[in-house]
């Protein structure tokens, strides 16, 4: 039986997460956290068999509960599962302990089958993080040029407010029924707002526009 942790600040998504485990008969308990200190307070004194993490939570970076657990329970697993898709959040997950990286837009994995792979000691990874895992082993971190200032500022400025708004909310993994709900808008305007993002931004997808617009500077 599993002692499993969420660190994920997100209500909607950690609710979701917990939906697809709270079934599974192997989950003896399932914690809920969105702030670092308050699971790094919780695994002081409780089992954490495994820990699902996501990167940027309220109090600064999931990979600082990733590593925390390492090293105080070096027997636990821990998975990322992020809209965070870059080469050094990547590396520097791994680096910290996370024995596997979903990314929020994948649904190939299922949760409960990525922690059976990773207690068994393979490495649940979405198929677009071990890609952009390859590209960065063979160009280390460092060799990418920075986009001039200009072209942010023009970004900002092109992006409307509810574009940025959806922008923010699908960066964190929100389904366009979800987004609809949080604004208080039309489900079907979603896609409307999405489409102008991917064209202004040049993305393809999802992954493609939220790494442009965290690089250009338009969201954290």
């Amino acid at each position: 039986m599993l002692a499993i942790s969420i660190l994920e600040d997100n209500e909607i998504l950690r609710s979701r997460m917990v939906r697809a485990l709270q079934d599974w008969d192997k989950a003896l308990s399932i914690h809920q956290f969105s702030e670092n200190a308050a699971f790094c307070r919780h695994a002081e004194t409780n089992d954490v068999d495994v820990l699902l993490a996501d990167i940027r939570v309220l109090d600064g970076s999931g990979l600082d509960s990733i590593a925390y657990i390492a090293a105080k329970k070096p027997n636990s697993v821990s998975i990322v599962i992020s809209a965070l898709s870059d080469g050094e959040s990547i590396l520097q997950a791994i680096a910290n302990g996370a024995i596997g990286y979903l990314h929020k837009d994948d649904t190939t994995f299922e949760i409960i089958a990525a922690i059976e792979m990773a207690l068994k000691g393979e490495s649940p990874i979405s198929p677009a993080i071990a890609r952009k895992l390859i590209r960065e082993l063979k160009h280390p971190i460092g060799h990418n040029v920075e986009a001039p200032q200009p072209q942010r500022n023009q970004v900002k400025t092109i992006l409307t407010d509810r574009e940025v708004e959806v922008l923010r909310l699908i960066s964190k993994g929100l389904s366009y029924a979800e987004c609809a709900t949080v604004l208080n808008i039309s489900t079907q305007t979603i896609p409307v707002h999405v489409r102008n993002i991917y064209r202004k931004l040049q993305a393809k997808n999802r992954s493609e526009a939220v790494f442009e617009a965290r690089h250009l500077g338009v969201i954290e």
